[in-house]
């Protein structure tokens, strides 16, 4: 019976198949071979990461807090000091996401796109920030929102809440505020004298929040089961200390609104309820019981 051109042998198959497998791991090999990876930690809780194999520069950081966020190309200088729940976030692979030497970024704060900002600037809790330029010694208020292009010059002062539109150029030693922000005073020796203490106590803080995380994690090994029990001990007998003795003269029925009880029944396994009011059906009446817990 002649063969026709739609069938095959029956073992060719599996040689395509072994050809194809071995072709594509050889394809994954030789991309793990190509591209250079950088190797870092991973944690659970991690607020530095790697993006497309750029890496955060953060050897020279002050501080960085656990529930921050620095992802991509992104250079914090020396002393820079990150607090908590801020996001810094750079996915460009051309220019980088630079924050200058003695800087500090406050709680709450979004940094998105290119970013440049210069030494000794402060940038308040929840203030925003996108693709903007911010030079040396600039207060950036709480709440503050620096559009897209904008310049901040040196020794500017932005108000708490103020919005610097798209493509705004701030000179340099001026105070604006307001939505749209505009120029309302230039800023006095005495301004610029408390922003550069402001600046220091807050590096001062991350430092002393650093060396505590430090501590907390490199130490916890010295903490034994004894240390554990007396710490037990101890917080029980601080909690004795603080109890309130009531009086007896009080009635009965108006104890409950003076001491909770820790020991409430679940309102919906029986008709009497553990609150003043009947949150089951709040439309009927409060039905009493021996102890008075209506």
């Amino acid at each position: 019976m002649a063969q026709t051109a739609s069938s095959v042998s029956s073992f060719l198959p599996y040689i395509g198949f072994l050809i194809k497998d071995v072709g594509s791991r050889l394809t994954i090999m030789g991309h793990f071979l190509k591209t250079s990876r950088l190797m870092y930690p991973v944690m659970r809780h991690q607020n530095v990461r790697a993006y497309r194999g750029m890496l955060p520069l953060t050897q020279d950081a002050g501080f960085i807090a656990p529930s921050a966020f620095v992802c991509g190309n992104v250079v914090l200088g020396h002393d820079t000091t990150v607090f908590y729940h801020s996001v810094i976030r750079n996915y460009h692979t051309n220019i980088a996401t630079i924050i200058g030497d003695h800087s500090v970024i406050m709680d709450r704060v979004t940094l998105m796109g290119q970013i440049r900002i210069g030494n000794g600037t402060y940038v308040g809790i929840g203030a925003s920030l996108d693709c903007c330029d911010i030079h040396d010694n600039v207060y950036i208020g709480p709440g503050a929102v620096i559009a897209l292009g904008a310049v901040i010059e040196s020794n500017a002062i932005i108000a708490a809440g103020a919005v610097i539109p798209k493509d705004t150029r701030v000179n340099a030693g001026e105070l604006w505020a307001g939505n749209p922000a505009v120029k309302v005073a230039d800023v006095t020796a005495a301004q610029a004298n408390e922003i550069h203490h402001i600046i220091h106590d807050n590096v001062a803080v991350g430092h002393s929040h650093q060396k505590a995380i430090h501590d907390h994690i490199e130490h916890n090994a010295e903490l034994s089961v004894e240390w554990l029990r007396e710490m037990t001990k101890l917080i029980e007998e601080q909690q004795k200390q603080v109890s309130i003795k009531l009086p007896a003269e009080i009635p009965l029925e108006a104890r409950q609104f003076l001491q909770p009880r820790v020991y409430m029944r679940n309102p919906d396994m029986h008709l009497r309820v553990s609150y003043p009011v009947n949150r089951i059906a709040p439309w009927m009446p409060k039905i009493a019981d021996a102890t008075a817990n209506a």
